[in-house]
């Protein structure tokens, strides 16, 4: 999880969604059920049946925090029993092995660096190892995206959190200290992806410049979104103001939020604060993305988009079980968007991996038939210490089964951090073939790689 926690910004009104983008996000809902030398390129049989379909792409999405558990609750919660996520239907499975060079787990930034260029990092790494950008697997002193773009292909990111959060900032930056936002800005904005869409308004604004959410931060004066609009793009800071421009925007910054774009609070927290879990001005997780692939998916030599929700992340960190399973959702219904995509056009590749597990969430009906073991209402406590949440005292309830039952459980955390275990790694396309079996974090870099470039990593 990130170290810093996210400052709700000062929402301005709510602002209600175009018709357009409302019926994107209705269409949406409706998926959910159901250093060594550089290698020789040696071409993939996996890609030959994409070889006249088009260019080759790939989608990384990077749903932060979520392990196999947490997909789990997800399911649970969202569509029962016997109900299947889009996750679910990713063929490709892995078990993720995700360690650094000095600890058992990953941090946001060290899983993100290792992602981005295919290397183990340390846990302090950001694009960074040992205060310089490392040589990637492919050989290359370039990240993937980089190396992407250097061929021609459309890069984009998107983040609910802001830019500048490492999931997809380490893919276009590299400093010796994660804290170094205004640096991390400066970095995003001169590697010049096609579409950057996220929260961290004030990481782009000089102190004492007032913007649409809040007041800049920057001391060195820099005025990043007036360079930005120098630059071609097209600025936009709301929901409505992204999705009303038209198809032929293809060079665009969305900055929507202070920093991040949901608000970092226990339930407890949120009802105190009188805030929702998501601010109301900024495009979910998956409509970011319905935007990004509209106008990428015809690129004339393929793209790379890199997507992190860390809202699953933070909001577990807070031990907040409906903001995080509803955040976990929203990152489905994005997953479902690239599903389609890869369906529809067999040279994309879709990778979908987090790095760690946040807060150790569990699901179970244990005891709740044992009222004396397991009291109503609900105890905030299970007798061995474990945090307990319910639905106000009284279990959960899932969606029907397929026998028409709605079947109780509760959720127990067993911490407010990141920890190593139960991470899985899906994918579908040409580069899936290495998301099997148990695979190092590397190996999602080798995956993504083998999709854009028909070059297996791998090969001797």
């Amino acid at each position: 999880m990130a170290a810093r926690p996210v400052r709700p910004s000062a929402l301005p009104r709510r602002l209600a969604l175009s018709a357009g983008l409302a019926t994107a996000l209705g269409l949406l809902a409706g998926c959910q059920p159901a250093a060594e030398p550089a290698p020789v390129a040696t071409p993939s049989p996996a890609l030959e049946a994409a070889a006249t379909a088009g260019p080759r792409s790939a989608i990384f999405l990077h749903p932060d925090g979520m392990g196999a558990n947490t997909w789990m609750a997800t399911r649970l919660m969202h569509v029962g029993p016997d109900g299947r996520l889009a996750w679910d239907q990713l063929p490709q499975v892995a078990i993720y092995v995700g360690p650094t060079s000095d600890s058992v787990n990953q941090s946001s930034n060290a899983g993100a660096t290792t992602h981005a260029y295919g290397v183990r990092a340390k846990l302090d790494s950001y694009g960074a190892i040992d205060g310089a950008a490392p040589t990637a697997a492919s050989g290359k002193a370039q990240s993937l995206m980089v190396e992407a773009k250097a061929a021609g292909k459309m890069t984009a990111i998107l983040n609910s959190s802001s830019l500048t959060e490492p999931g997809t900032g380490a893919f276009l930056a590299s400093v010796a200290n994660r804290d170094d936002e205004a640096e991390i800005a400066s970095q995003i904005l001169a590697a010049q992806p096609d579409i950057a869409l996220g929260g961290g308004e004030m990481f782009f604004l000089p102190k004492g410049t007032q913007g649409v959410h809040g007041e800049g931060v920057r001391e060195d004066g820099r005025n990043l979104v007036d360079e930005a609009k120098a630059a071609g793009y097209t600025v936009v800071f709301t929901a409505d103001e992204l999705a009303a421009l038209p198809p032929e925007a293809t060079k665009v910054l969305g900055l929507f939020a202070h920093e991040g774009t949901f608000n970092e609070y226990t339930e407890e927290g949120l009802a105190e604060a009188g805030l929702t879990a998501f601010q109301p001005q900024a495009p979910r997780f998956d409509a970011m993305l319905a935007f990004i692939l509209a106008r990428v998916k015809s690129a004339p030599n393929g793209y790379l988009i890199v997507g992190n929700e860390e809202a699953t992340d933070n909001l577990s960190g807070e031990n907040n079980v409906p903001a995080t399973l509803e955040a976990a959702i929203g990152a489905d219904r994005a997953i479902a968007l690239a599903l389609a995509e890869a369906k529809a056009n067999p040279s994309l590749t879709v990778v979908v991996a987090s790095d760690s597990d946040n807060g150790g969430m569990n699901a179970t009906s244990d005891d709740l038939d044992e009222p004396e073991d397991l009291p109503r209402p609900l105890p905030a406590r299970t007798a061995s210490g474990s945090l307990l949440d319910s639905d106000k005292g009284e279990p959960f309830l899932t969606p029907t089964d397929a026998n028409g039952n709605r079947i109780p459980f509760y959720i127990t955390w067993a911490s407010d951090s990141d920890s190593a275990g139960g991470t899985v790694a899906r994918g579908i396309g040409p580069g899936a073939v290495k998301i099997e079996g148990t695979i190092d974090a590397t190996q999602v870099y080798k995956a993504l790689y083998l999709g854009l470039f028909d070059t297996d990593l791998d090969a001797k």
